[in-house]
């Protein structure tokens, strides 16, 4: 009972806090407008020849107003009637005035960037995604289909594109529940208000929506990439870029996965000029829908000290799912670097510990294995690469 009143409270707490925020002086002065123009016409046309009352009179024109037939209570007078027709005109231009006040209030209030950013503070391990594509539903739907521990509401957008585009696409039934950060994602504040310090995963891609050259649209990608490197370590960050150039500076600052979709298309374009059909494999490799797909899970502890030869027949006999290579170096640099010193520091030998060292420092992330020999030895901070079947 307590907590229905309590919710009760917070409902009126918010509409009031709306009422203020629309054009409450105009509203009120159209109003004040119309009150005492029905006043004179009642004073002019009825006060002092019958019984009518103010409040009939109000009544009368507020019918006329919203287009009903009003000819039996008609004014017989000039006054009364140059009213009638102020009254009309006040129907044509004051009800449009208010209730387009009070539309542009309501979706000003569900465009307010500051509306969910309260809910975005609560999150913890979810995805920001910066920036905004043409498919970018299908994106999100596949990112979900991909990853089950994560909802629609684990999932924050932010960026700065059209309001009735960004309108449109929240209003989505199948995106029921997804928050929204309206601002520029390459600003601090902006990042902080989606809560990146607590994202697990950002994926950043670039605006297009000025017409900017792919490069001052890499830039901003650029930007935006090593402020959540800096603000979140952890985070795994996901980049697109459309030009060479941000690729290389992206991947020389570590900046997580670097997408070169060019890159990619160069690669299908020539392999299916050689070969049929090869697009088609490529499709299937990566995902067309039937859910067997490309995917790495990382290497449990029970597979340490074991031969890739081993994983290989096991998961062929007992998940039916081939394992195509190992991926070395797995997960955030920060995180694995502290990870490989901190067990360095465990050495009795001296030696060991400068070995260490030096191999941090030339340490490649995320490095794939594919097809590698059979006594390639498995260990800590890899991941298997396997094709089979996702998980419903």
């Amino acid at each position: 009972m307590k907590k229905n009143k309590k919710n009760k409270r917070h409902i009126f707490k918010g509409f009031f806090s709306f009422l203020k925020r629309i054009h409450f002086f105009a509203v009120a002065g159209i109003v004040i407008l119309y009150l005492l123009c029905c006043y004179v016409m009642w004073f002019a046309e009825y006060c002092r020849t019958t019984d009518t009352s103010f409040a009939r009179v109000v009544l009368w024109n507020t019918i006329a107003v919203f287009g009903q037939d009003i000819q039996d209570h008609f004014p017989d007078t000039t006054v009364g009637q140059i009213l009638v027709l102020v009254l009309m005109l006040f129907s044509m231009f004051g009800i449009s005035a208010i209730t387009g006040y009070i539309s542009s209030a309501f979706v000003e209030h569900k465009m307010n960037p500051k509306r969910g950013i309260k809910k975005v503070q609560d999150l913890k391990n979810h995805i920001v995604i910066c920036g905004i594509k043409d498919n970018i539903k299908q994106l999100i739907l596949d990112i979900l289909r991909k990853n089950k521990t994560h909802s629609l509401s684990d999932i924050v957008l932010i960026n700065n594109v059209d309001e009735v585009r960004m309108q449109s696409l929240l209003d989505d039934p199948e995106l029921k529940g997804i928050h929204y950060i309206r601002g520029d994602f390459t600003e601090e504040q902006t990042l902080h208000n989606g809560n990146i310090r607590q994202a697990s995963r950002a994926l950043i891609l670039g605006e297009n929506e000025e017409g900017l050259e792919n490069e001052l649209v890499d830039s901003r990608v650029f930007v935006a990439a090593l402020m959540v490197k800096e603000q979140n370590p952890r985070c795994h960050i996901c980049s697109e870029v459309r030009t060479r150039r941000y690729r290389n500076y992206l991947e020389a600052q570590r900046c997580g996965e670097v997408i070169y979709a060019e890159e990619f298309a160069s690669y299908i374009l020539s392999t299916s000029t050689n070969y049929t059909g090869m697009s088609k494999v490529m499709s299937a490799l990566i995902d067309n829908g039937d859910g067997v797909s490309i995917q790495i899970e990382p290497v449990q502890e029970k597979w340490f000290g074991k031969t890739f030869e081993e994983a290989r027949v096991y998961f062929k006999t007992n998940d039916g799912t081939m394992l195509l290579g190992v991926l070395e170096n797995m997960g955030a640099e920060k995180e694995l670097k502290h990870s490989i010193l901190a067990d360095a520091q465990k050495s009795a030998s001296y030696g060991e510990i400068v070995s260490h060292l030096k191999g941090v420092k030339e340490l490649e992330m995320n490095l794939p294995r594919l097809n590698p020999a059979d006594d390639f030895v498995l260990g800590k901070n890899m991941g298997f690469i396997v094709l089979g079947q996702e998980e419903q």
